[in-house]
């Protein structure tokens, strides 16, 4: 409980880092979804890491990325939202794990989002800092979610390799951690000025 307490807090601050950061915004739609994205994760992360209620969890994080599509698409969007629901519906209806169907939907809607941030990165829609930070944070996210469910295949007996559950659940941070960084950062505007420097160190 108290690791997991310590995880929610860094989540927290970074959330408190965007809102204290408002007035360096880029612009003020992509600051309200980003801000919107952390804080669906930020509530989920509640639930995953403090009171460990998964399926509750898993469900809001669906959240974090449907923001997170918007910041990169806009309205546009919405009409994809429906392609992540099928597979899940479908798996539940044959008596199907809620948790594993509300993954199913997660998954889904983070592809969603990564595709919608592809998009807006070759179309130069940000700065080349925000660029390079929105890219670094979403793939990230990828790998740590990789690790996600190579411990819970592990976990569910899907392979028989301690080592590697152990392994793939001291790597879940290791990714997530950052990607939460750059994600935070990823709203700021950066000076484009290269700074003057006076030969004279004494002007």
């Amino acid at each position: 409980m108290e690791y997991g307490i310590i995880k929610f807090s860094f989540i927290a601050i970074c959330f408190l880092l965007v809102i204290f950061n408002y007035k360096d915004a880029l612009s003020r739609r992509d600051f309200l979804f980003l801000l919107l994205g952390l804080g669906a994760a930020l509530a989920a992360d509640f639930f995953l890491v403090v009171v460990r209620f998964y399926t509750i969890g898993v469900s809001i994080f669906w959240f974090a990325h449907i923001f997170y599509a918007l910041r990169f698409a806009g309205g546009k969007i919405w009409r994809v939202f429906p392609l992540a629901l099928p597979i899940p519906l479908i798996y539940l209806l044959v008596g199907g794990d809620l948790l594993i169907a509300a993954s199913l939907v997660y998954m889904g809607l983070f592809v969603i989002s990564y595709a919608a941030m592809l998009k807006a990165l070759k179309s130069k829609k940000y700065p080349t800092p925000n660029q390079i930070l929105i890219f670094a944070g979403m793939t990230l996210f990828v790998l740590c979610d990789i690790f996600v469910a190579i411990f819970n295949m592990g976990l569910r007996g899907v392979f028989s390799s301690p080592a590697l559950t152990y392994f793939a659940v001291d790597s879940i941070w290791l990714f997530y951690a950052p990607a939460k960084i750059c994600l935070a950062l990823s709203f700021l505007k950066f000076s484009q000025k290269t700074p003057c420097i006076s030969p004279n160190p004494m002007l």
